[in-house]
């Protein structure tokens, strides 16, 4: 560069309240009078450091100085365009080793989720700086977003810092190492660490634990999704009423919640309150007429009312509404099953087609065309059971002896 614009862009700089404003109005006087490769390079330098990105582009293309690679670099990056942050970034490191372009680079790589390109620079950095503390935890993210939990966990035990604890935690739910994830997590004290807690609770088999912690995390954040989780969580381990309380928590809020509506329903079907059953289904319906979810109940519900035919009438209806529905498919053919029983194993052929790969539903229908002494259509669907299932290792005898796979 001339001494020239040394000197003046020197003095901006030291005396100048606006010293790019005024460097990037001098350059450009200057590029009027002198087309000059220094200039053009300075003044994408002062437009960048201005934040004027678009033009700054503009002109660090118009010189061959290398290092404006290094400040497209960062004008890119700055505007959230990664792919040619990074292009530029590497362009300047075949020149030149810079440890600032180094980590921009692989910070650009990480916005890019190039988790492996981002390693590698972050092992390159460390090269150069072994005690790099930002460098780490960055490594620490690659790691686990690459599902390499082992080496992330190395990184953190490595810099032993209590800010790392919610990062700990979770790493160690990923390798099932549930105990000690709750023990990190239990001083985080935030929504995301009483989650996790609340999951590997659920893992060990700890539902009332599970859910004291959710209760914790609605504290934090009263969210209907976690109040759903909570009675997520009761149904599974057959607190039905504690989950009906829960979800009436959210009609009380919101009382044409679908969701709530349903699941109150699902809880009083495992409850065998069939009235219930249909009051709440019906006032889903009112809700919204289209709700599938609805009909599936009902057509659950009635064959323990000794209505077969209401059931087929209401799986029907809601095949109507949602024909792809396997499920639906399959309660038309149990209300079917006691009048005929080839319409029911072409409904349940039909959930198969939907559903290929449900093992389950397969045999079930082995063990009941076994049980109606249909051999031919029971070997036929082991057959298909074991073309769509070819892991699938129970034998024909054991299939036919248990109506339910485990």
């Amino acid at each position: 560069m001339t001494t020239e614009i040394t000197k003046i862009l020197k003095g901006f700089k030291q005396f100048s309240e606006t010293p790019y404003e005024d460097s990037i109005r001098f350059l450009k006087e200057y590029l009027d009078v002198e087309q000059s490769d220094e200039a053009f390079f300075e003044l994408g330098k002062a437009l960048f450091l201005n934040e004027d990105y678009d033009e700054s582009i503009e002109y660090l293309k118009k010189t061959k100085n290398f290092k404006a690679a290094a400040y497209l670099g960062l004008d890119y990056f700055k505007k959230e365009d990664y792919p040619n942050a990074i292009r530029h970034f590497n362009e300047f490191l075949k020149e030149s080793t810079n440890e600032t372009v180094l980590t921009y680079l692989m910070i650009s790589h990480e916005k890019n989720h190039e988790w492996k390109d981002a390693i590698r620079c972050g092992e390159e950095l460390l090269e150069i700086n072994p005690d790099n503390y930002s460098i780490k935890c960055h490594l620490i993210d690659c790691h686990f977003n690459l599902r390499e939990y082992e080496k992330s966990l190395y990184f953190i035990n490595e810099l032993d810092c209590k800010k790392l604890r919610y990062k700990k935690g979770r790493v160690l739910f990923h390798l099932k190492r549930y105990e000690e994830a709750i023990e990190e997590l239990k001083n985080v004290k935030t929504l995301e660490a009483y989650k996790l807690i609340s999951k590997s609770y659920e893992n060990l088999k700890k539902p009332q634990k599970a859910i004291m912690y959710l209760s914790k995390a609605y504290e934090k954040d009263p969210d209907n999704e976690i109040l759903f989780e909570i009675s997520e969580i009761s149904f599974k381990n057959g607190y039905h009423t504690h989950s009906i309380g829960i979800l009436e928590e959210v009609l009380m809020e919101d009382p044409k919640n679908e969701m709530a509506l349903e699941k109150i329903a699902r809880n009083y079907l495992e409850l065998q309150k069939f009235e219930l059953v249909i009051m709440y289904c019906e006032e889903l319906l009112k809700v919204n007429e289209n709700n599938f979810n609805a009909y599936l109940l009902l057509s659950e519900t009635y064959p323990y009312l000794d209505d077969n035919c209401k059931a087929l009438e209401l799986a029907e209806k809601g095949l109507k509404i949602n024909p792809e529905s396997a499920e639906l498919w399959i309660q038309k053919a149990w209300a079917i099953y006691p009048f005929d029983f080839e319409k029911f194993v072409k409904c349940y052929e039909h959930a198969l087609k939907l559903e290929p790969n449900n093992t389950e539903n397969y045999a079930k229908l082995i063990w009941y065309c076994a049980l109606e002494d249909r051999q031919d259509y029971a070997h036929k669907y082991y057959e298909k059971l074991l073309f769509y299932n070819p892991a699938f290792v129970k034998s024909f005898e054991e299939v036919t002896k248990y109506s339910k796979i485990t």
